[in-house]
């Protein structure tokens, strides 16, 4: 799923830790936060060789979101259990909404900048700090990536493809997904045991799901980007 539609990834893994190997939370968003830095770069990898990766958008996102994502990580430590399980569910599911309201009422996006130049402009580079910024925070606070609240800014606001945003998401993944490992490790918030099974299988299916995004239909990936986080969301909430 992530290496398919950029998204979705993390926020199994989170649920899948949880309810089926009994690991606590705050374990499983650290856990999680690792396994998703293996399986991004092999799955940006795999976008960059199909030129689904707009790279000056991807490391502006990016870098800021490794800011963004050591503050999450210290703020998570201090929220119970059993509030943070919930919420990583409701946070999944407002973003599922939020791709599905952008994709059924939003017109399409005129894409006057020149692609090369995306993040270029001091309005794109701000809007892609702050979209780093705050998905990093979120993805080491509830440990679900964020890729879609991370796709709808680069939609909107950096004006990229679907293709593209996809490719890019995952690129800025990398970033992300570094520096919330490290800083969860620190605080001893990652088991490496779990972490390895769960890596080995997240990264042949992220590599053969990059493949298959630009040769999807339209419509499949936009059904894709929202059921995603709708059921990981679902199995936070009600696992």
């Amino acid at each position: 799923m992530l290496g398919f539609i950029g998204a979705g990834g993390a926020g199994v893994m989170v649920a899948l830790l949880t309810l089926v190997f009994d690991l606590p939370i705050h374990q499983a968003v650290g856990t999680a936060l690792a396994s998703m830095l293996v399986v991004s770069i092999s799955g940006a990898i795999s976008h960059y060789r199909e030129r689904n990766i707009n790279l000056r958008a991807g490391i502006v996102v990016g870098l800021c979101g490794m800011v963004g994502a050591v503050l999450g990580a210290d703020i998570g430590q201090g929220i119970p259990e059993r509030v943070l399980q919930p919420a990583a569910g409701l946070a999944l599911w407002f973003l599922a909404f939020l791709m599905w309201a952008r994709s059924r009422f939003a017109p399409k996006i005129p894409q006057t900048l020149d692609p090369v130049e995306v993040a270029h402009g001091p309005v794109q580079l701000a809007g892609g700090a702050v979209l780093g910024v705050t998905g990093g925070v979120a993805s080491a606070f509830f440990g679900v990536g964020m890729a879609p609240f991370i796709q709808l800014g680069m939609l909107t606001v950096l004006r990229l493809s679907l293709v593209q945003t996809i490719g890019t998401t995952m690129l800025a993944l990398i970033f992300i997904s570094l520096s919330g490992t490290v800083a969860l490790a620190r605080l001893g918030e990652v088991s490496w045991e779990h972490m390895v099974g769960v890596t080995i299988g997240m990264t042949a299916g992220s590599y053969v799901g990059a493949k298959l995004t630009r040769r999807a239909p339209l419509p499949v990936l936009r059904v894709a980007v929202v059921a995603t986080p709708f059921l990981a969301g679902t199995l936070l909430i009600f696992g």
